[in-house]
Parts: structure tokens; sequence; C-alpha cells
């Protein structure tokens, strides 16, 4: 959210559309890691554990995400890996929304915002939403399901 205040600086208009999109976005991607967290949380016994684990994990989701550098360029096998890596799915539209309402060439955001692709077929921001809700729900009606049983 501080990011987000201060986006102005870099040249990103306050635009409430763009802002409201964003942070609908970021909550659905936060819930998601999350209930990953409470995934990985009810299988582990000792928390000193977790927090190790935790950091194993998202970690390299973070870095392979695209939130930190382009994910243009990459190399083939590295691209799979984007590719089935959740957070992929929350940055991009985040992205999206923000290059909707920048002006850029067209080479800049072809560059910094390719947007991902299923073998050609460029995924859309609204369904790539919908995966990160479905894959938050998921997660959490699984960690429903472990917190139930008893040891």
């Amino acid at each position: 959210m501080v990011i987000l205040a201060l986006a102005g600086l870099a040249g990103v208009p306050y635009d409430p559309v763009m802002i409201l999109t964003l942070i609908a976005v970021m909550f659905t991607g936060a819930f998601t890691i999350t209930a990953f967290g409470v995934v990985l949380a009810a299988r582990i016994r000792r928390m000193q554990s977790f927090f190790g684990i935790m950091q194993m994990a998202m970690m390299p989701m973070m870095f392979l995400s695209g939130a930190l550098f382009p994910l243009s360029g990459l190399p083939a096998w590295l691209s799979v890996l984007t590719r089935i890596n959740p957070l992929t799915y929350a940055v991009d539209p985040l992205r999206h929304a923000v290059f909707a309402h920048i002006t850029a060439s067209p080479a800049l955001k072809a560059r910094f915002n390719p947007g991902v692709t299923w073998f050609g077929w460029h995924v859309p921001p609204l369904l790539e939403v919908g995966l990160v809700i479905a894959l938050g729900a998921g997660l959490l009606a699984g960690a429903i399901a472990q917190f139930r049983r008893t040891d």
C-alpha cells in the first residue's frame, strides 16, 4: 500500500478505478498467500520450522512472479516455472491495470507487460484473478480439512 501511495512520484496517475482494481487484486493475492501459509502451518508441528519453510517457499515464488523483474526473455525451462507459480497470476493483473493507465510506447509495454501465455494464448487478467481466487479457496478448504483432523 505504501508503494501504491507513492506511485504518483513515478508518473502513475491516481485514477480511482485503477486504485480500486489494484487494491482488490492485492487482496486476492494476499488471501491466497495467507491460505498457503495456513496449509503449511497446519502440517508443521514446530513454529520455528514454519518460518524457515515459508521463506524457502515464498522467495522463489516472489522472484519467479515478475514482481521484481520482467519475465520476458527468460529461458524456456524458467518460463515453465513462472507459469505454475500462483504469484505470477496475482502480479500480472496488477501490471495490466497500471499499464492501462499510463502513457508508454508499445515497445516499452511489450517489454515490461508481456502478460502470461499458455501455448500461445494470452491469458486475460480477469481469468488470472479468478485462478488466484480459486487457488486461495482450495488452499483454505485444504487447511480447514487439515485442522479438523485430530492427531
